[in-house]
């Protein structure tokens, strides 16, 4: 008897397993169907545009630390031009690039600290292909290796009233020491923000 009672315990928690997996899918197909536009870029920042504003005037200029701002562009590609890991990716390579990225961030965590997600809070612009047509995006910078979600808080021309959110996974670092990342845009238009 108390075999029985065991084997069905363990076929209830299957099936609650396998109900739990079936939701959750259905809800992230679900909440798939909820954006107008979903693309994906590569992303390749530039160290020499590095500009860091240091909490502490005397701190030397690669340290970093709480508090600190920086500035820093780059090149966005077509999703899959950058490698992964510590790569000898050039930021300014004009192959298959198809705009631009210009960051703005608050520094969370000191450098050393490669374990904390999100490392900075980040305003980012995205042009694409240029100045004319522009996605803003808002939220937590990943740390090395690390993936966040970051919400859109509109854009220009095609992008015009759009919002959402994008993922970033943080691929590594190039050339120049600086990061490498994949962006996954999920976007809704207004009019069918009003339709929810």
């Amino acid at each position: 008897m108390r075999r029985f009672s065991s084997v069905i315990g363990l076929l209830t928690l299957l099936g609650c397993a396998f109900s739990l997996v079936v939701k959750t899918r259905a809800q992230a197909d679900d909440s798939d169907r909820r954006f107008d536009k979903t693309f994906t870029v590569d992303v390749a920042l530039d160290s020499d545009t590095l500009v860091v504003n240091h909490v502490d005037p005397t701190s030397q200029p690669n340290d970093q630390f709480r508090g600190d701002t920086l500035v820093i562009d780059g090149s966005v590609y077509k999703a899959g031009t950058v490698p992964s890991g510590m790569s000898d990716f050039d930021p300014k390579s004009t192959k298959d690039r198809i705009g631009k990225i210009r960051c703005r961030a608050a520094v969370l965590v000191p450098l050393t600290d490669l374990t904390t997600p999100a490392a900075t809070f980040v305003t980012e612009m995205y042009s694409l292909p240029d100045d004319n047509q522009i996605i803003l995006a808002d939220g937590p910078g990943a740390n090395l290796f690390a993936t966040v979600e970051r919400a859109v808080t509109g854009g220009t021309r095609s992008f015009s009233g759009m919002i959402g959110q994008l993922k970033e996974v943080n691929l590594g670092l190039n050339r120049s020491q600086a990061c490498d990342l994949r962006i996954t845009f999920k976007l809704k238009s207004p009019e069918r923000e009003h339709d929810h």
